[in-house]
């Protein structure tokens, strides 16, 4: 809209938002001349009433308008179950130090993604039964912003079934509910963020520099000169879809077992090839390509997947991340304390990233609340060789939840029989199937939330209903859990419902959608497909926005705009 444009005898269709500043921008396109013969103008949500105004008030606009609808679509795909609602400062608005003081800002945000929400529930034609994650209780020593915190969740499960309660009415969305909606926000689970993920997708985006999905590299031309290439890592890629959500050392097995495979079944691959002894690599594939120009897409996305796993295993053994990884894990699960962390950092920390180290420190504070104090933060600082603004960040954490510092000691007891207060348990459980890897122990909370709702056994105590299920919804609910079909449907792109009139699905068919303010990461996004399968109901995981490890640390120094620590 912002780009100057000739007048062309064509129709136009202007895809907006309906916003003042978006309207206001197309009618410089009809001032005096319209610039084409035809317009059709799609908005992306509900317009309100002034922005129609606006548009009447031009006659010029008016005389070559043929269509003005609202499509009810603001939110982007990430993957076939994962879209986001565009809001990458969300974790700064509701979640940091300024959110009460800010509450005005903070409610805007709100009000946008309960907007962006809620046409999705449109696009998917669905009604929900909305949950929502309780706050914590401010205590005295909290953060500030603490008690925009403790009521993000709510107010956002009330925004949404406000805009869908009007949709309904309006005949725009099912009269029964059709679907289950569980909000929660970041705080749920501060670990999965920081911890390193050892699957193929999540170490792509984690470890590799991507635009987006676009993978950059260099390849050898048969002429010998060096190509630069650029390719989409998405599901149009097919071994990506396959491998992604695979542990690497798996992957790296497959590449290599599909390279031989290629050359056993095929006779052309084996003259071709002679002389390559079944090595696997990029060079030993450019050399098939030439001999084999029939097979070039097949070896091309081998070559590429090849050459993406390639780099991810040099720039994990350059910074030591398999044993950092292995000491990640073990703090988390409980198997190591805060002394292995000391002796590992002694031993190893001139050959670690800094961003791994901070990594590594707050899987440690997530996870063992209550250990450090000012004392202990300076040695921790001086031992690791960070910047205090890295420690600083580590003690961010606190806006989300987790107890970083020691409290005092009157904290301990509660109560007048003086009990001594119970610190809360917070490392992970193990997955029952981790298959025998140092590296594949951990899953992120999501896993467990979201098997016990499909169960019908998260407690109503910690997950509210916002408004109580219609009668025989919840039991509709319970019985999805018992009765996982076989070809259910797979994703976004189901959105239709059963039969002409719009009615509501079976239970075994009830689509379960979480959406998460303040962004969800990778490993998350893999929870979301695995149980999809697992369970037999379509998931959908929805977002303010995707982080990787360092776009989530980023946000929380934007979130403690003060630099403090938060300490005792």
């Amino acid at each position: 809209l912002t780009k100057a444009r000739e007048p062309l005898p064509l129709a136009a269709v202007y895809f907006i938002q309906p916003t003042t500043t978006s309207v206001t921008q197309l009618l410089e396109d009809f001032i005096d001349v319209p610039l084409y013969p035809s317009v059709h103008i799609f908005f992306s949500s509900k317009a309100p009433s002034a922005v129609i105004n606006k548009l009447k008030s031009c006659e010029v606009l008016l005389g070559v308008l043929k269509t003005l609808k609202e499509c009810n679509v603001e939110f982007l795909t990430v993957d076939s179950r994962t879209v986001v609602t565009d809001n990458p400062h969300a974790p700064m608005l509701l979640m940091g130090d300024q959110a009460d003081r800010a509450a005005q800002e903070g409610d805007q945000e709100l009000d946008t993604i309960a907007s962006r929400l809620t046409t999705l529930l449109s696009t998917l034609s669905e009604f929900p039964v909305v949950r929502f994650k309780k706050g914590r209780p401010v205590g005295s020593r909290d953060p500030p912003g603490a008690n925009a915190r403790s009521s993000l969740t709510k107010r956002l499960a009330q925004k949404v079934l406000e805009r869908a309660d009007a949709m309904q009415k309006a005949g725009q969305l099912p009269a029964k509910e059709s679907c289950d909606l569980l909000i929660l926000d970041r705080s749920y689970d501060s670990v999965a963020p920081v911890i390193h993920e050892w699957t193929y997708e999540c170490m792509v985006h984690d470890l590799l520099e991507l635009e987006g999905n676009t993978f950059r590299y260099s390849v050898e031309s048969t002429q010998g000169k060096t190509d630069e290439k650029e390719v989409l890592l998405d599901e149009g890629d097919n071994l990506w879809s396959e491998l992604r959500h695979t542990f690497i050392a798996e992957v790296y097995s497959s590449l290599a077992d599909r390279f031989k495979e290629f050359q056993s079944k095929n006779k052309a691959a084996k003259l071709g090839g002679a002389g390559l002894k079944g090595e696997m690599s990029n060079s030993s594939i450019r050399q098939l390509i030439v001999a084999l120009p029939q097979f070039r897409e097949v070896l091309g996305k081998l070559s590429l997947h090849i050459q993406i796993s390639s780099d991810l295993r040099s720039v994990t053994n350059e910074h030591i991340l398999t044993d950092v990884g292995e000491l990640e894990q073990d703090l988390v699960l409980g198997d190591k304390h805060s002394k292995d962390l000391i002796t590992f950092l002694q031993e190893n920390q001139a050959n670690m990233d800094r961003l791994d180290k901070v990594r590594l420190f707050m899987c440690y504070c997530a996870t063992h609340p209550e250990k450090l104090d000012t004392v202990k933060l300076t040695q921790w600082q001086k031992l690791a060789g960070l910047r205090k603004e890295d420690m600083t960040a580590v003690c961010s954490l606190a806006l989300l939840g987790v107890s970083v510092f020691k409290q005092p000691d009157i904290s301990e007891k509660s109560g007048f029989f003086n009990k001594k207060k119970e610190k809360p348990e917070a490392t992970r459980r193990k997955k029952p199937e981790d298959g025998g890897y140092a590296l594949f122990r951990f899953d992120p909370l999501l896993k467990d939330i979201v098997s016990d709702l499909g169960a019908h056994r998260l407690p109503e105590d910690e997950f509210p209903y916002l408004r109580a299920p219609s009668s025989g919804v919840a039991s509709d609910s319970a019985s999805t859990a018992q009765s996982a079909r076989t070809g259910g449907r797979q994703g976004l792109p189901w959105a239709k419902r059963d039969g002409a009139n719009g009615a509501t699905r079976g239970p075994a068919a009830r689509r379960l959608i979480v959406f998460v303010i303040g962004g969800v990461v990778r490993s998350e996004m893999r929870v979301a497909h695995e149980l999809s399968k697992s369970m037999g109901r379509d998931i959908i995981l929805a977002s303010t926005s995707v982080e990787t490890p360092r776009t989530f640390i980023d946000a929380l120094y934007q979130m403690n705009s003060t630099g403090s620590d938060f300490g005792a």
